[in-house]
């Protein structure tokens, strides 16, 4: 498979890139690649990224030898000085391995595995770091709904050319668990990973690269006015007119060691199971509810001598100890989900996140309660009520103009005509409050949103959607601030108003065509419309 893309925008940008995917098998013998190569001109930037994943497999008798490899090159060039930039990195990462070709009951694998990571060092690429695994990976899948994996690896890392720090070669030991087990006739069922061990944490950086409008994620807005693009002037786009920009991360040459640990667990519960015909009143009703409830932390902390790191429960954004981490708490509680007529739920949410950059610590926590309620009567009515409320607190060491701590409550009731599968028709009222509660905060925020919602959908043949919103906004600061981006959804203080249009139609079995319109207008801004057109072809 060859693959060819590019993409222009006048004399700003241009990009090149090419895709390769081969596969082989005959018999026991198995060979794949799959590679990409870009190159970008973005003046005074130019690009070169290179990347492929190779295998080479062998079964002999009840054995099976594997080699595979990853390979990345990307390389950051200055188009007047024609020399690499800072951010140009480089790593090869192969494993050699020996596995049985059983591996529906039981699986074991032991692995040889060699990394080396270069990075820019002045003017040229030098090694940065090399490390050596071996290892070994265990699957028992024989005990019936209790599958565990079992996996750990030996690692020797080696530095190069890395000054200016405390870092050391060091020896580590990585460990993971894998185990889903299912209980009581699926009455219980839960998964469970666990994975520890310590390494080096590399400082990032990022920055924005300017594409074309509706391809990127970030809307840039002048807080001050003097028409440079600043890293603390990028927002997450509202709109697609303003999602011009992608954010970049790359690696310094700076790192810091640290201890990693990461624990993945959901648990759910299904009474539903022990339903009978014959069963009683009271087991029919607690047969209605369900559980679901997810827990995630990977988390990274200064390595305090200890060769393992236990402490999976640390989430604390504040604590001093946490480089980085990621985290989310997710509690539900069902009542018949499944029914046509009624059902309602519960959903406690709550997600954190730091990250450790080159300007200091960057970090987000969210946290809410949510009540759904659906309610379908009259055959061809229906009723939605969506209530949540909790905050939204961002916090930067570097850009603490930016930091706030915003608490928030919505409630959107959406009232619906279905007198056929082919057309819907809503009616939409949602209000918004939001206060920032941060430090030096004062900000208030009201949102009014009026809406009607229309979907005509023929079967085999295409769809048609619109939806029209007006919103009542009232605000009491400048609306040229981080903290007023986010509290009024890009929007601005007084009338506002938004629509969508889309149509979608089969012209052929497998030819589909769309067609998009979007538009808002709000106090003192000129109307803004954007439209596009695609068109698919599926083999």
């Amino acid at each position: 498979m060859y693959g060819f893309n590019t993409f222009q925008e006048g004399s700003f940008f241009e990009g090149y890139k090419q895709q390769l995917g081969a596969r082989y098998t005959k018999g026991k013998f198995i060979s794949d690649y799959n590679g990409s190569y870009l190159t970008t001109n973005n003046n005074p930037i130019n690009t070169e990224f290179y990347r492929h994943k190779s295998l080479i497999s062998q079964g002999l008798g009840k054995v099976r030898l594997t080699l595979s490899d990853e390979f990345e090159n990307n390389i950051f060039k200055s188009s007047l000085t024609n020399t690499i930039m800072p951010r140009t990195y480089q790593f090869w990462d192969w494993e050699a391995s020996i596995s049985n070709t059983d591996s529906t009951k039981n699986k074991i694998k032991l692995f040889y595995r060699e990394r080396r990571d270069k990075q820019a060092y002045g003017k040229e690429i030098k090694d940065s770091t090399y490390a050596q695994n071996i290892g070994m990976q265990l699957g028992i899948y024989s005990l019936r709904n209790h599958p565990i994996t079992f996996y750990f690896t030996y690692r020797e890392l080696h530095l190069k050319n890395i000054v200016g720090t405390s870092l050391k070669p060091d020896n580590t030991l990585l460990s993971r668990l894998e185990y889903s087990p299912r209980l009581i006739k699926g009455f219980i069922s839960a998964t469970l990973f666990y994975e520890t061990g310590y390494g080096l944490e590399n400082k990032k950086e990022f920055y924005y690269i300017e594409v074309a409008a509706g391809q990127g994620q970030y809307a840039w807005n002048d807080y001050n006015g003097n028409a440079i693009k600043e890293l603390n002037e990028f927002e997450t786009a509202q709109y697609g007119d303003q999602a011009k920009y992608i954010r970049v991360y790359t690696p310094t040459n700076q790192y810091v060691k640290v201890l990693q640990n990461q624990l993945s667990f959901s648990f759910n519960l299904r009474p539903s199971v022990f339903l009978k015909e014959t069963s009683g009143g009271f087991t029919k009703f607690i047969s209605r509810f369900a559980t679901q409830s997810v827990y995630r932390v990977d988390n990274k902390t200064y390595d305090n001598g200890q060769f393992f790191n236990y402490d999976f429960f640390s989430s604390s954004v504040s604590d001093t100890s946490l480089l980085s981490t990621n985290y989310a708490l997710r509690q539900s509680l069902f009542f018949n989900q499944s029914a046509t007529f009624f059902g309602m739920d519960y959903t406690f949410l709550n997600n954190k996140n730091k990250k450790l950059l080159l300007n200091g610590f960057d970090s987000r926590d969210n946290f809410s309660h949510e009540v759904r309620i659906r309610l379908n009567f009259l055959k061809a009515w229906s009723f939605l009520s969506n209530n949540s409320g909790g905050f939204k607190t961002y916090a930067s060491q570097f850009f603490v103009t930016r930091n706030y701590k915003i608490e928030f409550y919505d409630m959107e009731e959406k009232l619906s005509f279905q007198p056929n599968t082919a057309f819907r028709l809503s009616a939409i009222f949602k209000y918004t409050q939001k206060q920032n509660l941060g430090e030096g905060g004062f900000q208030k925020a009201l949102i009014n949103d009026y809406a009607i919602e229309m979907r005509y959908n023929q079967s085999e043949k295409g769809s048609f959607n619109l939806r029209a919103d007006f919103l009542t906004i009232l605000y009491n600061d400048v609306e040229n601030s981080p903290v007023a981006y986010e509290m009024l959804n890009a929007l601005k203080p007084g009338y506002n108003y938004t629509w969508v249009i889309s149509y979608q139609r089969n012209l052929t079995g497998n030819i589909q065509v769309s067609i998009n319109y979007d538009g808002r207008k709000s106090p003192n801004s000129k109307i803004v419309h954007i439209g596009g057109a695609q068109v698919r072809a599926f083999f």
